[in-house]
């Protein structure tokens, strides 16, 4: 596998499964995609959420009712409590040629990584599945080592068109752009104000 950004906006996703693991992979959609949540029931969580709720035994459900409220999405999500229904689901998303994520049971051809996001950039952290709780330790040490991503791509965009004027080899440029992204007192500068770091950097690097 190999990991993609993609635009969800206006793309219809299914879930099946309305509890807690429903409500997650909901949440990570949600607002970004039209979520269609599909369960006997839904969570309190769900219902609020502005989501498409429907209410259908799965258990008991033909392969045309959950074909039909399938319909044009790209992704379903199985994500009941039992594997062999999640199974199921499965099968018709490969007859459908749709992509699928199993939450639990036969793997998907899609993996919903943990991510962390900010205005400027997404992180994506995937263990295929083997540990859960190491994407969410990788993506608390990137958030508690790294708070002032946002600030910094913003530092590197302002600077990168100044040099663009004043420095014309393309080598020269990159250069001091890698020595800013490596100096810890920029940084340091950064957690304080952006204007600070820019009046260091003129010091240091743009004279």
């Amino acid at each position: 596998m190999i990991p993609l950004i993609h635009e969800m906006k206006g793309k219809r996703i299914v879930i099946f499964g309305g509890g807690d693991v429903g409500f997650r992979k909901a949440a990570y959609f949600y607002p970004e995609a039209e979520v269609v949540v599909v369960s006997r029931r839904h969570l309190e969580e769900i219902q609020r959420m502005g989501v498409l709720c429907i209410e259908m035994d799965l258990n008991t459900a033909s392969e045309d009712d959950i074909k039909k409220v399938i319909g044009d999405s790209v992704l379903i999500v199985a994500s009941t409590s039992d594997r062999t229904l999640n199974n199921r689901i499965g099968v018709f998303a490969k007859e459908l040629g749709i992509h699928f994520n199993n939450a639990d049971g036969e793997p998907g051809d899609i993996i919903i990584p943990s991510k962390i996001s900010g205005e400027n950039y997404i992180i994506a952290i995937s263990t295929g599945g083997k540990s859960p709780g190491m994407s969410r330790y990788i993506r608390l040490l990137i958030e508690e080592k790294c708070p002032n991503i946002d600030r910094m791509i913003e530092l590197q965009n302002e600077v990168r068109e100044y040099l663009k004027t004043t420095i014309p080899e393309q080598k020269k440029r990159n250069e001091i752009l890698r020595k800013i992204i490596y100096d810890d007192k920029v940084w340091s500068e950064l957690e304080i104000n952006k204007d600070f770091a820019i009046k260091y950097i003129k010091g240091k690097y743009l004279q």
